[in-house]
């Protein structure tokens, strides 16, 4: 028995010189939470309007019009040296809940359903660099696993207009002159009817696999304080069932984003995509391999944020978009809207947000919803992106006979205006 520990003792010393070790004092840790509670001018439960459920409205205006409790955590573990070669590992959970009481499962509860609280797994990746000579590829990092990958994001909005995540690896932060290039492999897997299934490395015969090869361009100057990207991702469907239908097409991203200007900075963003490239923001990311999709995409996309140093800041958005999945008519959507805040202190603020949506479906429905919040803020230092931010709000929303019930739940009955209101904090560190 003592031969065996003294072996046992040997083979883990061993083992950890063999394997390089993690440096805790480098260890990172990383997050985002938003949660809130209320109620409306009707009674019962927080309810927000608008968003994606009506269709062809693609976002919603945000503060005070959330009703998700959502948290990402993420721990960034560091390997080798930090003048040589090194990786990351990264993972990152994500917690989503209804805040219907103190206890809520994931799983089956006493009563035999799901409460409706999910842990998702977002990213699972590891990064490397440090292994190139001196040149273009002396910066390159190379990456293998989950992650997200290239996002694109309006804040006000919460819409992530480009993003291109998921499974996959990749070669990145290639200098090739004036610009740095990046090279990536993405994949979702589906069946013929698009929903997601059998996740991990094995399939069944008739599945489509959802691949996508992307190059992306980026850093590039093209005027001061100006700088230029674009990302081109080619999209095809897999499946080692001969009679699947494998789909193809791409997806492009073109910004622009200007530094300086009114003390923040501006972006502009046109999307375009054709065939398995078309639909809104869930192009590149889940894009279908299956089928025959025909048509194309466009979306142009505005924000402008600003800090006039004078206790205003805020941002700015507009947003259009035309959808034709291959009928006779597009689907448009478009939107605009406005979050200016005063800080009286730089710990006392108040936010104003209104905003407009409203779209046209390819059968000739027309939905519009308006809204406006009024939200008085405590945080710990003054400007617009200081977390975390304590709030309370009461929205405001209006609503045509095309939005339906607005994304409401019928809580308005046959009214077509309505309030919320709350308390929310949200932070990131």
């Amino acid at each position: 028995m003592h031969k065996f520990k003294r072996l046992a003792i040997a083979a883990a010393a061993a083992s950890a010189f063999a394997v390089p070790a993690a440096h805790a004092e480098g260890v990172e840790f990383h997050g985002y939470l938003r949660t809130q509670v209320g109620g409306t001018s009707e009674g019962g439960n927080l309810q927000c309007f608008g968003g994606d459920g009506t269709w062809p409205i693609r976002s919603k205006f945000r503060l005070g019009n959330e009703c998700d409790s959502y948290g990402e955590v993420a721990t960034v573990l560091p390997f080798g040296k930090q003048d040589g070669a090194w990786a990351k590992w990264n993972l990152m959970l994500a917690l989503k809940e209804k805040n219907a009481r103190d206890a809520e499962h994931s799983s089956a509860n006493a009563g035999g359903g799901s409460d409706g609280f999910d842990i998702m797994s977002r990213q699972n990746f590891v990064q490397a660099g440090g292994f190139f000579p001196r040149g273009a590829l002396e910066d390159a990092k190379i990456w293998i696993g989950k992650r997200y990958y290239n996002r694109h994001d309006i804040h006000i909005t919460d819409y992530f207009y480009w993003q291109n995540s998921g499974p996959g690896a990749g070669l990145e932060d290639i200098n090739a002159g004036p610009v740095k290039l990046a090279f990536a492999y993405l994949q979702s897997n589906e069946n013929s009817t698009g929903g997601l299934q059998n996740p991990g490395n094995g399939h069944p015969f008739g599945d489509v696999t959802t691949k996508k090869y992307s190059m992306r361009v980026y850093d590039l100057d093209v005027n001061p304080n100006g700088k230029l990207e674009g990302e081109l991702v080619y999209i095809q469907g897999s499946s080692a069932d001969p009679a699947a239908q494998e789909a193809k097409g791409y997806a492009l991203m073109i910004e622009h984003t200007q530094n300086g200007l009114l003390g923040g900075f501006n972006k502009l963003a046109l999307v375009y995509g054709s065939k398995a490239g078309t639909g809104f923001e869930w192009i590149p990311t889940y894009a279908g391999g299956g089928g025959d999709p025909k048509g194309n995409t466009w979306r142009l996309h505005e924000q402008l944020y600003f800090d006039l140093k004078n206790g205003f800041s805020g941002m700015f958005t507009t947003s259009y978009g035309r959808a034709n999945f291959g009928g006779p008519n597009d689907n448009t959507w478009f939107n605009i809207g406005i979050r200016p805040q005063y800080n009286f202190t730089a710990n006392y603020s108040v936010a104003v947000e209104a905003g407009l949506d409203q779209g046209k479906t390819d059968s000739g429905s027309k939905p519009k919803i308006a809204k406006l919040t009024v939200a008085p803020q405590i945080t710990l230092s003054g400007g617009f992106w200081a977390r975390p931010a304590f709030r309370a709000f009461a929205t405001y929303a209006k609503w045509n006979d095309d939005a339906g019930n607005a994304g409401t739940n019928g809580v308005f009955g046959t009214k077509k205006h309505g309030m919320s209101y709350g308390v929310q904090v949200e932070t990131w560190w």
